[in-house]
């Protein structure tokens, strides 16, 4: 019995041990929780900030280069931050450091940075003696300016070979905009494609960064080889070297093969060489598209060597060739008209009552408006036309053509009689491409507008002319992600 009766004992002595243990496991448990939940969602708050910081710095750069942006960079970034992250703090100093933001046109690059902080609640931390509300905070920082290489498509961009939105108008990001690639790409006879020696390994004689003047002989299947390999690395990032020229190469000839291999890009960003070259030159200008002889060559001409400027990204849609991209074209009447009861007689609204067409034409061609009479004879006269423009008046004249509003006007007090005239005009309806520039030839690139994707491997060694730059997310700490903007840490 008295064995028994000390067991007893020892077992109740030792309850106390129980509870410590229990309370222990407790903390334990509690202390799981925290790390599980309240650390959890801090991480999670931290990750959706981040995203809302890298989307702020981004938006602040872009309004720094597009002229036509008039919203100020704080504003855009704090929109961008609460559209990414809930509940954060959008007060009117999250840019901490900005440099050259007026638009692009004064300084070639620029940096910003951003920092935002938002509210996380705590649900288990204040059973341990911790806050309920915690604070995460994030910065980023983006920097911009013209782009300095890339690794190319071989087929070469003019501005001005757009008909719907161009680069120096700084286009609206996603902007669906078509190019044309034949002989009169731009104004003017040109007798080149559009595509480009991209080869480096003798500058001396042709390929891109070529000797002004280089032999530039015919590269063969290279653009081929570019394009049905593209990114090509034995292409690799190509340069440009503003404020010096980066000659080209053009190769020669039409290539058709070239824009079969292109259609199976469609869908894919692809970096398009941008050209520099002038409408009417001046004198010995060392940059700009050139001759073999090195004479200054205007944009509608045929260069020997173009002048590349940057780069720009678009997304290819399709690739129209000359029998899918030509417009709709035709000739409306005769048909009967009374004059001048019937002028002004608006030719876009004759054209539809005639069934010419169901919607306005793109263009009525001004020098087919023809008005004949009805009939002959020494007593009715054909119709005298006179200039285009608005006014219609004077003895020798019987109408005119106003292109302004596309209404033939008729003259009351010329030598012709009044009564019934035959109309009739030439119209033409835009294809997928709008008009053709010049010939049917024509091939046409649809694409879409990328905004943050231009450039290549990092903005800065651009032509700040060019109305293109560039901007991406650099980290100052590491300065080779920032090069070559040199941005302080925040």
């Amino acid at each position: 019995m008295r064995v028994l009766t000390s067991r007893f004992a020892r077992a109740r002595g030792e309850e106390g041990a129980t509870a410590v243990i229990v309370v222990l496991c407790i903390i334990a448990l509690f202390g799981m929780v925290v790390l599980v939940v309240d650390v959890g969602g801090l991480l999670l708050r931290r990750r959706a900030m981040v995203n809302g910081a890298d989307a702020a710095a981004l938006a602040a750069a872009k309004t720094c280069t597009l002229l036509s942006d008039t919203q100020p960079p704080e504003t855009a970034a704090d929109v961008w931050a609460g559209d990414n992250v809930d509940n954060v703090n959008v007060g009117p100093t999250n840019i901490v450091q900005i440099a050259n933001c007026d638009g692009g046109s004064a300084a070639p690059n620029g940096y910003v940075s951003v920092r935002y902080q938002a509210p996380q609640d705590l649900f288990f931390a204040p059973v341990l003696g911790y806050p309920d509300t915690g604070t995460v905070s994030t910065e980023a920082t983006a920097i911009w300016g013209p782009p300095g290489s890339a690794n190319p498509i071989p087929i070469v961009i003019y501005s001005a070979s757009f008909n719907n939105c161009r680069l120096d108008s700084d286009p609206t990001p996603g902007s669906r905009c078509y190019v044309w690639e034949d002989n009169q790409n731009t104004t003017g006879a040109q007798s080149a494609f559009g595509l480009l020696d991209l080869r480096t390994d003798d500058p001396s004689r042709y390929g891109w960064d070529s000797v002004a003047g280089a032999q530039c002989p015919d590269a063969g299947s290279g653009p081929n080889d570019w394009i049905g390999d593209y990114p090509d690395p034995n292409v690799g990032n190509l340069p440009s070297n503003y404020p010096a020229p980066t000659y080209v190469c053009r190769s020669n000839g039409f290539q058709e093969s070239a824009w079969n291999l292109l259609e199976n890009l469609e869908g894919q960003i692809l970096f398009f060489p941008v050209n520099r070259c002038y409408d009417t030159p001046v004198g010995n200008e060392t940059d700009g598209q050139i001759s073999s002889s090195v004479q200054p060559v205007a944009c509608g001409a045929t260069p020997h060597q173009y002048d590349i400027i940057g780069f720009v990204a678009f997304r290819l849609i399709d690739v129209l060739r000359p029998s899918e991209a030509q417009p709709t074209t035709g000739n409306c009447g005769p048909f009967t008209r009374g004059f001048p009861a019937s002028s002004p007689l608006n030719l876009d609204t004759a054209g539809i009552t005639q069934g010419c067409f169901t919607t306005a034409p793109q263009l009525i061609d001004p020098a087919s408006v023809d008005v004949t009479r009805i009939g002959g004879g020494p007593t009715n006269p054909p119709p005298v036309r006179g200039p285009d423009g608005t006014t219609c008046v004077g003895a020798t004249i019987d109408y005119c053509y106003d292109p302004s509003t596309r209404s033939v006007l008729w003259n009351i007090g010329g030598p012709a009689s009044e009564g019934n005239k035959e109309v009739s005009f030439s119209w033409i309806s835009d294809g997928p491409c709008g008009i053709p520039p010049g010939n049917n030839s024509s091939h046409c690139l649809v694409v879409d507008y990328v905004d943050i994707q231009i450039g290549g491997s990092g903005p800065g060694g651009g032509d700040p002319n060019s109305n293109i730059r560039a901007y991406k997310l650099c980290e100052p700490t590491v300065a080779s992600t920032c090069a070559p903007i040199s941005v302080p840490v925040p």
